[in-house]
């Protein structure tokens, strides 16, 4: 079997959906793996027909007639909304439910999203006022931190709620033990900081907020039959999800394909543990344990996701932010709320590109949203900070830098993960190379040669200061708009 892990590089949003309907298609591939993330992924894909789908948990390679999706026991799963994509889907594409449910396989150990994880997600943001992390309000990253904070308090009953507790042959027991448990927590939450919690949420939201509250965490008995008659009678009976559920990674992956797309969600720099804290999620965004699971494969390339410039939604540093790139770009796709905030846009940034390689080791790059930079007179990369802060035995560690003649530090590189790497890179100013735009439409170039000579000299720039080939670069929505960039 041979694989393709595809990962973020940056923030998030660097398209990777549209990258796996292009391999998908490209190859031929009998399985897209969804390894990490949750129900809070967006990865829109254009057909070049002009239907548009944003895949939240089925694999970004679904319009591909036989492709099947495989759900890892490292992503968290929100049945509910699982099946109102299949619904959704299945109106845009004329594939019957029940056909693609023969082709979703969800494993067993995956955690749940439930009621309650959504409804904390939402009490803890509040609760931190202006040091909100950001977050789309799914709940998917309170799934994460609540097992996590749960194996330091053992006595404490379950916090978490997996695919298998839902069809146990066992009864209700584990479903409701964990039930129990979140009610408790989220319960505990909400009267340690509800009056934060009000001063800091919008006057228009309070109505809704309240009404969540009152149909979550009063009425213990009564909500928690109706949440369990929810998961364990009406999902599973709807949509016979049992026939979706498997074990093993060798009794079904890697005994049932020969090429597979493993398909990653957000980027590498909103990693729980790499990413530039604290505006971090708490998931894991990096492609290792799509390696893990690939091992059995007889050929891995592991592929690097990079928009031609960068981008972040809502709060948290963003070194190479500019309005001048944000007054010249729209991306429709991106939707602005409450709790995820306006997408802002800046110049590339190789210096945080370098220090994802460093955690991710990609074969090759692909280059998204090329042909948004086409109206542009001037083109600008940063390939280093210049620091004017305090230099500790922390900073030594995490950043390779030189000693400029004014005593300022020149950073070309993060070569070790810190807590406190947003500190350091709030006193870093980009050092930008520039470079001339093409100021050409690109969107309908169909062969490498078509492209103007500044935009290749753009592309050939990434490369060498990544030293990675960018092989697929993408000039437009639809798999028909990507380019192979021959060595």
């Amino acid at each position: 079997m041979d694989s393709y892990v595809l990962c973020g590089m940056q923030f998030g949003d660097e398209g990777k959906g549209t990258f796996v309907d292009y391999m998908s298609h490209r190859e031929d591939a009998d399985a897209v793996v969804r390894y990490n993330g949750g129900s809070q992924a967006s990865h829109t894909v254009v057909t070049p027909s002009g239907t548009l789908h944003k895949f939240s948990q089925l694999g970004s390679g679904m319009f591909l007639e036989n492709c099947h999706t495989y759900i890892t026991e490292n992503t968290v799963v929100n049945l509910d909304n699982l099946m109102v994509e299949l619904k959704v889907f299945s109106e845009k594409t004329g594939i019957s439910v029940s056909e693609l449910i023969n082709r979703i396989h969800i494993h067993e150990n995956c955690f749940v999203v439930t009621p309650y994880h959504k409804l904390l997600n939402k009490l803890r943001e509040l609760s931190l006022g202006e040091n909100r992390r950001g977050t789309v309000g799914t709940g998917v990253s309170e799934v994460r931190y609540v097992l996590e904070e749960s194996q330091n308090f053992p006595l404490e009953p379950s916090l978490g709620v997996q695919v298998k507790d839902i069809f146990d042959s066992r009864g209700i027991r584990p479903l409701l033990a964990g039930f129990m448990g979140l009610h408790e927590y989220v319960s505990a939450f909400y009267q340690e900081n509800q009056e934060v919690i009000w001063k800091n949420t919008p006057e228009e939201m309070k109505e809704g907020l309240q009404k969540e509250i009152d149909s979550l965490l009063s009425g213990q008995v009564f909500n928690l039959t109706n949440i369990y008659r929810r998961y364990f009678n009406t999902v599973p009976r709807e949509f016979n999800l049992k026939r979706c559920i498997y074990s093993t990674y060798e009794q079904s992956l890697h005994a049932n394909c020969k090429k597979v797309i493993f398909e990653g969600s957000q980027g590498l720099l909103i990693d729980g543990k790499y990413g530039i804290k604290p505006n971090t999620t708490f998931l894991d965004t990096t492609n290792q344990f799509a390696l893990r699971i690939s091992r059995y494969t007889d050929h891995v390339t592991k592929v690097g996701i990079v928009k031609a410039f960068s981008s972040r939604h809502g709060p948290g540093i963003f070194p190479t932010e500019s309005e001048e790139v944000s007054s010249k770009i729209q991306d429709p796709n991106q939707e602005e709320s409450f709790w995820n905030g306006k997408i802002r846009f800046g110049w590339l940034d190789v210096v945080l590109l370098r220090y994802a390689q460093h955690i991710n080791q990609v074969d090759e790059l692909y280059l998204s949203s090329l042909d948004l930079l086409d109206d542009f007179e001037e083109l600008k990369i940063c390939v280093g900070y210049i620091y004017d802060g305090k230099v500790d035995e922390e900073f030594n560690r995490t950043f390779e830098y030189v000693d400029m003649l004014d005593g300022r530090k020149y950073i070309d590189d993060i070569v070790m993960p810190s807590d406190r790497l947003g500190e350091y890179l709030k006193l870093c100013v980009p050092d930008y190379m520039c470079i001339r735009g093409w100021k050409k439409d690109i969107s309908q170039v169909t062969d490498q040669e078509e492209l103007p000579v500044r935009c290749r000299n753009y592309i050939g720039w990434l490369g060498r200061l990544m030293n990675l080939p960018v092989t697929v670069v993408s000039v437009g929505p639809t798999r028909e708009n990507k380019i192979r960039m021959d060595s």
